[in-house]
């Protein structure tokens, strides 16, 4: 046989063996056909047994992981519930999906989802979801037939119900289960039981913290309950799957969104720092296939959840995408790996003190931290990150330094502006309750470092200071809030927003001067804050000082122009000191903002019915006015009442300004207003003689 007909039979033969090792590995991708997402809330994956946690805390999901693929070293790209989802749903990274911290960030639609990739392909899509973190208003719930986030049996968190227990999600998980077992289908399911307050239900609270031999010892105790108990949780939601015969055919995923603290670095729980108890989070992938259960130590990204379930499906994922097919580079590779990985985490959290935040990035067994006073760890040998090697390893940190920016230049969103909401009251309080909500505002826009600003790892005090005021608020308890912020103003004087809290509080309490004293420091470093220019003008107006406080609110509408209230603050202001036409000018431009504004249009009816100067009276004008305001009122408001009297006797309408006028007495009467009544009989007596009312000049 000739050499060029052996290459021909070889070539053939190579085609063919690859082609039918593709058609096994397309094959086994149909054997699934629903996809299970489960994440566990602050979930440290040093607490689950099958990851060496010295007590069972685990079992159901340790089972999974024995039929599985655990995968030893999983890093988020943020310690923070919304952010860490986001990028869960998506596989992209926060300064992409433009969610960068809890509070005043939502997921907007131009993100694409996991749940909208699946639901495209023709999968019924479900979430129950445990905290309201991650209400639907936050943005997740794109991409969902069903959404369930509003609770039955809540848990009361620090005065406040926000979250539920794990046995509910999985009730609801379990009933959706139920009504969609025939179909092809996509859970998510939010355990939330492991945040704060760690509290386990019995007998997870007793069998876990009864030989606890200090504080410290309890808490983490207590924490391993949590997660204990939600395994249980878990482990009922599996029985569901098994019972409907569903899980053979379903590829399981558990993780977390990320860790807890629990004290390392002098942090409590989470957010601030991006060590890896903050960081470092399970992964066990459950796939319908005869796989061979194993460990991967190799470092991935919960970024590669999005790419890996759609890889296995054999379906293409979003090309925004930055994470990896785990089944393709990982499990199974083709190939050997290539060029080392860097995967990428952030906390911005400290930039509410305005220091630097915290940008890092993980490659191999090292960790490069990006601040102030940069920091690299060699994670694997210093597990706890207590030896910062920067100065013998500085070759290694600037490459690793470059590798993050690279990673920045290529996935910053330029505009992401949409992903920042304001909170409303109720919102913030409950995001309090949990825990969260930063005094001052969180900087997203820049990724350069100051050097003349403050290293996070300085400042941790004042940021568990400013935490506890946080859930003390929520519960009510200003006095202790306060106390704690003039306690930070001493210790950190140079930290604006402490004095701008303290000026808030003294500003709701009535107490003027106190918040002026406060303001002051607040606006040598912030002039353009319309919110503090209308507040120190309504501070300056009720301490006397009128030229400040006008000063104050036309440099607060300089600013933003449509403020209602501070357009009807200086009319008032101008009505007091006689410049009439202003006065006018200011409250018509309040009126166009709000055009239902009861007191504006009674203010205007009265000024222009009655002025004793001829060009500021306008009677036709008045009339316009004073009907408004009473078909606003429905004809029984003294107020608007008194207004229309005056405006018909203006324009010579005096048996119409009678007749109102005596409609106003009947309700003074009817109110025992006896001095209200006598001035109305006196106004009727005028009408009555065909005389208008007119202000004294």
């Amino acid at each position: 046989m000739n050499r060029k007909l052996i290459t021909i039979i070889v070539l053939l033969a190579v085609v063919i063996i690859s082609s039918g090792l593709w058609f096994l590995s397309r094959r086994s991708f149909t054997l699934i056909r629903n996809v299970v997402l489960i994440s566990i809330d602050t979930c440290r994956s040093d607490y689950l047994s099958c990851y060496g946690y010295p007590r069972q805390t685990t079992p159901n999901i340790d089972a999974v992981a024995h039929e599985g693929i655990l995968f030893k070293n999983v890093f988020t790209p943020a310690p923070v519930t919304l952010p860490a989802h986001s990028s869960m749903l998506t596989g992209t990274i926060p300064p992409y999906h433009g969610v960068r911290y809890n509070q005043n960030y939502r997921l907007v639609e131009s993100n694409v989802t996991l749940a909208e990739v699946l639901k495209e392909e023709g999968f019924t899509t479900g979430a129950v979801v445990g905290s309201f973190i991650l209400n639907r208003k936050f943005g997740i719930i794109q991409g969902f037939d069903y959404y369930n986030d509003t609770f039955e049996e809540e848990i009361k968190n620090r005065d406040l119900f926000s979250e539920r227990r794990g046995e509910e999600v999985t009730r609801f998980g379990t009933r959706w289960l139920q009504e969609n077992r025939d179909k092809r289908f996509f859970l998510f399911l939010h355990y939330y039981d492991p945040h704060t307050d760690y509290n386990p239900p019995e007998p997870y609270r007793w069998q876990f913290s009864r030989n606890s031999s200090s504080k410290r010892e309890e808490l983490n105790n207590l924490y391993a309950g949590e997660v204990a108990y939600t395994d249980y949780c878990i482990g009922q939601l599996i029985n569901t799957l098994k019972e409907l015969g569903v899980y053979d055919d379903t590829l399981l995923i558990i993780t977390s969104d990320h860790g807890e603290m629990l004290g390392e670095h002098g942090e409590e729980e989470h957010g601030y720092f991006i060590y890896q108890s903050a960081v470092k989070v399970p992964l066990i992938l459950k796939i319908p296939d005869r796989i061979r259960p194993r460990v991967i130590d190799r470092p991935v990204s919960l970024l590669d959840i999005v790419p890996t379930v759609c890889g296995l499906l054999g379906i293409d994922y979003p090309p925004q995408v930055s994470g990896m097919d785990l089944y393709r580079t990982v499990i199974a590779p083709k190939t050997p790996a290539e060029q080392e990985r860097y995967i990428y985490c952030e906390s911005v959290l400290p930039t509410y003190c305005n220091v630097n935040s915290l940008l890092g990035v993980v490659s191999g067994d090292w960790k490069y931290i990006q601040t102030t006073r940069p920091e690299l760890y060699n994670w694997r040998a210093d597990s706890f990150e207590q030896h910062n090697l920067i100065a013998e390893q500085n070759p290694r940190a600037r490459i690793m330094q470059d590798r993050l920016q690279q990673i920045l230049e290529s996935q910053i969103q330029h505009d992401i502006s949409e992903s920042r909401f304001i909170l409303d009251d109720e919102t913030r309080k409950r995001l309090e309750s949990l825990g969260y909500v930063a005094e001052g505002r969180i900087d997203d826009d820049k990724f350069e470092f100051d050097q003349n600003k403050g290293d996070p790892k300085d400042y941790i005090g004042l940021h568990i200071k400013t935490s506890e005021a946080a859930v003390l608020s929520s519960e009510g308890r200003e006095d202790r809030v306060l106390a704690i912020f003039m306690e930070l103003a001493e210790e950190y004087p140079e930290m604006v927003f402490i004095h701008r809290r303290l000026g808030d509080t003294f500003f709701s309490r009535g107490d003027y001067q106190k918040a002026l004293t406060y303001y002051a420091v607040v606006f040598k470093q912030a002039p353009d804050d319309f919110k503090l220019h209308a507040a120190m003008g309504k501070s300056y107006m009720e301490t006397g000082d009128r030229e400040k406080a006008c000063y104050h609110w036309q440099e607060s509408l300089r600013v933003n122009s449509r403020q209602p209230m501070i357009y009807n603050a200086l009319a008032e202001l101008y009505y007091l000191q006689g410049e009439y036409q202003k006065a006018i000018d200011n409250w018509e431009k309040a009126l166009s903002y709000q055009p239902d504004w009861l007191r504006v249009l009674c203010n205007l009816a009265w000024i222009r019915a009655t002025h004793p100067r001829e060009d500021i009276r306008r009677p036709a004008e008045a009339l316009n006015y004073s009907l408004q305001a009473c078909e606003l009122t429905q004809f029984s408001h003294p107020d608007a009442l008194n207004a229309l009297a005056a405006a018909y006797a203006a324009t010579g309408q005096f048996a119409e300004a009678v007749e109102t006028a005596q409609k106003l007495e009947q309700i003074y009467i009817t109110q025992n207003a006896g001095e209200q009544a006598k001035l109305v009989r006196e106004k009727i007596e005028l009408y009555k003689a065909g005389q208008p009312f007119r202000e004294k000049p």
